[in-house]
């Protein structure tokens, strides 16, 4: 495409300095409640399966097929899965932002600003509370992203300071 918006665009790209990677890690402990949770949709998968199996009147080798399946599924999903997930999730907390990566297959990348975010709140389950993990949802007008399975004091250090970065003075407070 031709033209003055065109030009500038493809002047300007080489200019912009790449960001740099998040490098914040999630908590160790991510790996085990993440299995945890994978666990509670595989072991029904494994079950129904196996129940599928026995009531199927097909040839022993589809039978086989289907329980290998199920296996594999639930193996990587509750195996495989949550050790992907972690060694690929990664935040930062800038001054001016917040910059999540995370994703097993397609890898996704978001930054928030912080002038966006209208609050900030540390969120725990029964298995997260178990685990003393917490998940740090940040809420905009276009909805709520998430740092999931934090160690608990480093969620609640990162809500302090996101609410602190991300206030902005009121117009009452100027009289």
């Amino acid at each position: 495409m031709t033209g003055a918006l065109g030009d500038t665009a493809c002047r300007s790209a080489p200019e912009l300095a790449p960001r740099a990677e998040p490098s914040g890690l999630l908590s160790g402990r991510a790996r085990t409640q993440w299995t945890l949770d994978a666990l509670s949709w595989a072991l029904p998968l494994l079950i129904a399966a196996l129940v599928a199996s026995r009531a199927w009147d097909g040839p022993g080798w589809a039978r086989a097929l289907i329980v290998a399946a199920a296996i594999a599924i639930a193996t990587g999903g509750a195996i495989a899965g949550p050790q992907l997930r972690w060694r690929r999730w990664r935040y930062d907390v800038r001054d001016e932002e917040v910059d999540l990566r995370h994703g097993m297959v397609t890898v996704v990348r978001t930054v928030v600003p912080m002038a966006r975010i209208q609050h900030v709140e540390v969120r725990r389950t029964f298995l997260s509370q178990t685990l003393s993990t917490a998940t740090l949802v940040l809420h905009t007008a276009a909805g709520a992203v998430e740092i999931p399975a934090l160690d608990e004091h480093v969620a609640a250090a990162l809500r302090d300071r996101i609410a602190e970065l991300a206030r902005t003075p009121d117009a009452d407070d100027d009289r």
